[in-house]
């Protein structure tokens, strides 16, 4: 029988090859060879001496053009090692906004030699961009920017374009701007090639140009990149003055970075969470699950109220799982759309009673949907048509009530400033099992005599 074809090996697992082989040479070879994002894997995923070994044979342009595709809690970790002098060459050689970013990850005190030990230019670049907030359009844009004024001809600008050589990976527009650099207009470069050499650009350029201040916050910005389909946004100052701009990659990555940081904090888990360090990870979730246990002793003392009733009704013990746990599940899924609308700005707390009785509708509907069958399954069972009746009222109930805690809860605690990704959850799914016992158990306890 034909043995089946080995599988290729990973960069990372190349290179450790040639370093546990002891062949230098090809191991520098092989690592200049790889593409940026191949190298950045390879030191996001060791730690040990061929991280080292790379990081000190290796120009710095070329671990400079990694840390673009390296993940901000592994940066630190890859240049917190080196001598501040290696740590300017290596930010040297990247744009000027991802070399503001690493700065702001470093300690004060290895950021401060880095930043003296840079080129004058590059220090002042990043002494302008580390003034504004790292969550805001300005922390994220850099301040390499093309403008021109509106009287220029195509033919000029092309000819500019060519002297300056701009980055061909990065999408980039030219801004027109007037005599004090406040911003004018907007020209795409399909519009620049294919006009006449003699045509003044102001009169090509789109002059409702789309831009957002520089206090504005990141995921405004992303909404409104992705909102008007544009590959780059200009940056501007209070006076429309043009600082700079912010590309489609950063302001994407500000989309996926909060939503993955909702999703971590809606079950209790730290966005910095990366499966590597059993201590972190207890530290993460131990005070969440702590929280979540006592949510639970609550529902523990609804239970133990109806103690009798349980006794004498054994077989109703057989349902609070279901009623709680479906009410809860339908109340998640409320919650999951309600904080991540929020998030994206399609609800505000302005449409609370809107989205209220769009739920209660919906609970409504699912609960009857939901309830029958269970409560015809419970009559079944025990032969009451009351016990029936009892659990289907119960489950539809606690479902509708699940679906309206899950609009009230996100959207009383953004109304507080709270991030309801944070606690949300478990507020929401603490009225659902304690509402779920109360309504089956109390019902149950109501009608017990009919049921025995």
């Amino acid at each position: 029988m034909q043995e089946p074809e080995p599988h290729p090996r990973t960069p990372a697992e190349e290179l450790t090859a040639l370093h546990a082989a002891g062949d230098r040479a090809a191991l520098v070879r092989a690592a200049a060879a790889l593409h940026p994002a191949d190298l950045g894997e390879v030191f996001a995923s060791d730690e040990g001496e061929l991280r080292a070994l790379l990081l000190d044979v290796l120009p710095g342009r070329q671990v400079g053009a990694t840390l673009a595709y390296i993940e901000p809690r592994y940066r630190n970790a890859l240049l917190v090692g080196l001598a501040p002098a290696r740590i300017a060459e290596v930010l040297s050689a990247v744009a000027d906004d991802i070399a503001t970013d690493v700065i702001q990850e470093l300690p004060d005190e290895i950021a401060d030699a880095a930043l003296t030990a840079m080129p004058v230019a590059l220090q002042r670049q990043v002494g302008r961009l580390i003034e504004y907030g790292p969550e805001t359009a300005g922390g994220r844009m850099t301040g390499q920017r093309i403008a021109v004024g509106p009287e220029r001809t195509v033919r000029e600008v092309i000819d500019f374009l060519r002297s300056l050589r701009p980055n061909t990976e990065q999408p980039f527009y030219v801004y027109i701007t007037d005599a004090a650099n406040r911003l004018s207009g907007v020209l795409n470069l399909r519009w620049l090639i294919t006009a006449p050499p003699d045509t003044p650009v102001g009169t090509l350029a789109a002059t409702a140009a789309v831009s957002v201040t520089a206090d504005t916050d990141q995921e405004e910005a992303a909404r409104l990149l992705k909102r008007y389909n544009l590959l780059a946004l200009p940056v501007v100052d209070g006076a429309g003055r043009l600082l700079g701009t912010v590309t489609a990659d950063d302001l994407l990555d500000v989309l996926e970075d909060e939503a993955t940081e909702d999703m971590y904090r809606m079950v209790g888990v730290d966005v910095d969470e990366d499966l590597r360090g059993v201590g972190r990870s207890v530290r993460h979730r131990l005070p969440w699950l702590a929280v979540n246990l006592g949510t639970a002793t609550l529902a523990a003392a609804v239970v133990s109220l109806f103690e009798d009733t349980i006794t004498r009704l054994a077989l109703i013990a057989a349902f609070m799982p279901m009623v709680a746990g479906m009410g809860g599940n339908a109340g998640i899924q409320t919650v999951t759309v309600v904080v991540r609308s929020l998030a994206l700005g399609r609800i505000a707390p302005r449409d609370a009673w809107g989205v209220l009785r769009h739920e209660l509708a919906v609970g409504l509907i699912i609960g009857v949907a939901i309830g029958v069958p269970v409560g015809i399954a419970g009559w079944a069972i025990e032969g009451s048509p009351v016990l029936g009746l009892i659990v289907a009222a119960a489950m539809c109930a606690n479902i509708a009530n699940g679906m309206v805690t899950g609009v009230a809860v996100p959207l009383l605690l953004h109304r507080a400033g709270q991030d309801p990704a944070i606690s949300a959850g478990i507020w929401m799914t603490t009225f659902t099992d304690v509402i779920g016992f109360l309504l089956l158990l109390g019902l149950a306890t109501l009608f017990l005599d009919a049921l025995l």
